[in-house]
């Protein structure tokens, strides 16, 4: 599939569509392998962010390598048994997530003060996005500068009635007929923020639909001529 949809307008959002649909990854005592690595056997060894999984590995390793420390006495092989590693498992996964799961949060906030000193400003600074999302009440669109998803409220839609086509997922004008679909490229600038709801509202710049109008009319002034 994602070979079929390479190069086409609808390709980031399959592939984001895709990846949303995949189960989130987790440490498990047994090899069930990796695949995103398609990876029969797999586990964390090493990272520039040292994580638990290694250094359970690394003592592991250790122990199996040198049993005994240097003029000392011996030092216990380190076997945790499959209960032991079910438990450290569970535990660093559940870290693990918490830890992303913050990340992404205290970024969300970021982007969102800073749609907000955009919404705050004289001139609305415009912004390039791409519809990943067709629904009855607007267009999903991401930023792929600003990694963000918002909605373009179809009521912001004011030059026609917009009508929602589920087996395509499209908007359709009714009177002029005009789409909106997945894989659509818009300029889009920042209609309202929801700190609280961490919501981000866009709408079309006017250029755009100049643009189109500008490009319509050098059309009909060629015909003519």
């Amino acid at each position: 599939m994602l070979v079929e949809v390479r190069g086409k307008p609808e390709e980031q959002a399959l592939k984001v569509g895709l990846l949303k649909s995949l189960k989130r990854a987790r440490y498990d005592p047994r090899p069930l392998g990796h695949y995103g690595l398609a990876k029969t056997n797999y586990l964390h060894f090493t990272s520039p962010i040292r994580r638990y999984a290694d250094l359970v590995v690394h003592r592991a390793l250790g122990r199996a390598r040198s049993p005994s420390a240097p003029d000392g006495p011996a030092v216990r092989p380190y076997h945790p048994n499959m209960a032991e590693i079910a438990s450290v498992a569970e535990h660093i996964s559940t870290t693990e997530r918490n830890a992303a799961d913050a990340e992404i949060d205290a970024t969300q906030m970021k982007k969102l003060e800073f749609f907000q000193r955009q919404l705050a400003g004289r001139k609305p600074q415009i912004f390039p996005a791409t519809v990943v999302d067709v629904r009855n009440y607007g267009l999903m669109v991401e930023l792929p500068d600003a990694l963000i998803t918002g909605l373009i409220h179809v009521s912001s839609l004011t030059d026609d009635f917009y009508l929602f086509e589920p087996a395509r997922r499209q908007l359709i004008g009714r009177r002029s007929r005009k789409k909106f679909k997945v894989g659509d490229d818009l300029s889009v600038f920042v209609a309202r923020v929801d700190v609280f709801k961490r919501q981000v509202d866009f709408a079309i710049a006017p250029a755009t639909e100049k643009s189109k109008t500008s490009r319509r009319r050098a059309k009909r002034s060629s015909k003519n001529a």
